[in-house]
C-alpha cells in the first residue's frame, strides 16, 4: 500500500513537488493542500488528518501557524526548513550583479524572523511598522504590509521574502521581489525523511501481538466460560471496528492481532478498554497478558509471561510485554508502571546491594516517578507490588537496614492527627527520578 503524504504549502512551492511526485509516484501518493494565509492552515492540518500518513510543511512559520493542541504526535510532520544561507547566497549575488543597489532600500522579512539574521538588520530599511507582535499571525501581517507600503512610498527599491503566500499580493501590488525557498533536492531529502519514518512506523504497527485472557477462578475454567469469555472478546472486536480473532487455546482465550490495533485498544499502553469491557460481563477477576513480537512465537510467549505478571496483581488487570523485555502495566489508569524483566545492569547491581529483588525494585522506583516523590510508605509499596502492607514493610525495612533509605514524618493534604511515617529512597531525587548512588 502506498504511503499517503500531505503537503500543507502555498502555491509558489507547487512546482517543487510536482517534479518530485513524478519521481516518486511508485512509493507516495501526494495530497498537496494550498494555502493563501497563515490563518488557513490549522484547518487544513486538521480536515487532512484522517486521510494522510504524515505531512510535509513548506515552512518552520507555517508549521508554528499551526495551534499545537491540535497537532496529533502519531502522525509525523516534516518541516521544510526556510535555510538561511540561501539568503546570503542571495544577498551576495545581488552585490554582485548589481553593484549599484542601495542596501538600505531593500526590505527583508527574513530579517525579522531568524535571530542569527538581526546583526544585518542596520543595514537595512528601518522604514515600516515595527515587526515586534509575539503572535505570529500579526507579524507575518505586518512585513506584508510593510513591503506593500514601503513600495508604493518607493522608500525600497526590492522586496526579499521568505514567505510564498505573499507572491500573489506582490505581484498585484507590482512590487519588485524576490523569493528565498529550499533547494529541490532539500525539499527531495525532506519528503524522503518523512517516507522513510512513516515506513518505519507503518511496520511496527504491524508486528506481532497476541493477549492471553484468563479469569481468576477457585477451579481451572470449564469449556462453557471459555466459550462465554471468547464471545466476549470477539463482541468487543467487532465493537471498535476490529477483526475478530479470538480462539480456545490450552486452556485460556488467546487474541491475535497486531501493534497498532493493541494501541488502539490500550490508548497507547495506558488504559486496557478491552478490560473494562469484560469487567462488565463477568462476575470474576480478569486477567490479560499482551505480548508482542517479531513473529507470532515471540509474541505468543511474550503473552504467557505478561498473563503471569497479570495474575500476581490484585484485582482485574491488564500487562503487556515487548519484544525487547519491557513490561508494562497494569494498564487500567495513566499510572501505569514500566519495568524490564531483564532489568539493566546497574539496577541489578543495586537491587544485589539491597538484598531484594530486582522486578520489585524496578516496580517501586517506577510507581516512584508516577507518583512524582522519592517518599513512599508502606501502603504505596505494597500498592505498587501488589502485596501486603507486612510485606511491603519487610522490603522497606531490609532496604533501610543498607542504608538506602530513611523514615520521616510527614503531613499531607492537610490531613488532621499525627505526621503519617514514610520511607524517603536516597537512591531518588525528590521527583522520583534515580540519582547516583
Amino acid at each position: 500500500m502506498k504511503i499517503k503524504l500531505g503537503i500543507i504549502t502555498p502555491e509558489t512551492h507547487m512546482d517543487y513537488f510536482r517534479a518530485i511526485e513524478e519521481e516518486l509516484r511508485s512509493v507516495c501518493q501526494f495530497r498537496f493542500l494550498t494555502i493563501s494565509n497563515f490563518q488557513e492552515t490549522t484547518d487544513v492540518y486538521l480536515k487532512n488528518l484522517g486521510l494522510v500518513d504524515g505531512f510535509v510543511i513548506s515552512g518552520r512559520f507555517l508549521y508554528e501557524s499551526i495551534e499545537k493542541e491540535c497537532l496529533d504526535e502519531k502522525v509525523p510532520v516534516h518541516i521544510l526548513q526556510d535555510n538561511e544561507n540561501l539568503l546570503y547566497r542571495e544577498l551576495f549575488r545581488l552585490l554582485i550583479t548589481e553593484p549599484g543597489l542601495d542596501i538600505s532600500r531593500i526590505y527583508v522579512d527574513y530579517a525579522y524572523v531568524i535571530d542569527s539574521f538581526s546583526e544585518f538588520q542596520k543595514y537595512l530599511t528601518h522604514e515600516g511598522k515595527a515587526v515586534d507582535s509575539g503572535d505570529l499571525i500579526k507579524r507575518v501581517e505586518t512585513m506584508l504590509e510593510n513591503h506593500i507600503t514601503l513600495w508604493e512610498e518607493k522608500k525600497i527599491d526590492l522586496s526579499i521574502t521568505a514567505f510564498g503566500h505573499f507572491v500573489p499580493e506582490l505581484k498585484k501590488h507590482g512590487v519588485r521581489y524576490i523569493l528565498i525557498r529550499p533547494t529541490l533536492e532539500n525539499a527531495k531529502e525532506t519528503i524522503r525523511e518523512t517516507i522513510n519514518e512513516i515506513t518505519i512506523l507503518k511496520l511496527k504497527s504491524q508486528r506481532a501481538v497476541v493477549a492471553c485472557l484468563s479469569v481468576e477462578t477457585e477451579h481451572p475454567p470449564t469449556e462453557e466460560q471459555l466459550h462465554e469469555l471468547k464471545a466476549l472478546v470477539g463482541r468487543f472486536m467487532r465493537s471498535v471496528n476490529l477483526a475478530d480473532t479470538a480462539q480456545i487455546s490450552e486452556g485460556f482465550v488467546r487474541l491475535y492481532t497486531t501493534y497498532g490495533s493493541f494501541l488502539k485498544i490500550t490508548s497507547d499502553e495506558q488504559n486496557c478498554s478491552l478490560l473494562e469491557y469484560l469487567e462488565e460481563y463477568l462476575n470474576d477477576k480478569v486477567k490479560i497478558g499482551w505480548g508482542s513480537g517479531y513473529e507470532y512465537y515471540q509474541a505468543n510467549e511474550n503473552a504467557t509471561r505478561a498473563l503471569r505478571q497479570a495474575k500476581a496483581f490484585t484485582g482485574s488487570c491488564s500487562f503487556f510485554i515487548n519484544e525487547n523485555q519491557k513490561v508494562i502495566g497494569p494498564m487500567r489508569s495513566m499510572n501505569v508502571m514500566q519495568f524490564s524483566q531483564q532489568g539493566e545492569p546497574e539496577i541489578i547491581a543495586l537491587a544485589k546491594r539491597m538484598g531484594i529483588n530486582n522486578i520489585n525494585l524496578q516496580k517501586i522506583m517506577s510507581y516512584a516517578e508516577i507518583m512524582r516523590t522519592n517518599k513512599l510508605s508502606s501502603e504505596d509499596v505494597a500498592q505498587c507490588l501488589s502485596i501486603t502492607v507486612r510485606g511491603a514493610n519487610r522490603i522497606l525495612n531490609k532496604i533501610e537496614e543498607k542504608k538506602y533509605v530513611q523514615t520521616v514524618f510527614e503531613k499531607r493534604d492537610n490531613s488532621k492527627g499525627r505526621p503519617k511515617k514514610y520511607y524517603e529512597l536516597l537512591f531518588l531525587d525528590e521527583e522520583g527520578h534515580k540519582t547516583e548512588v
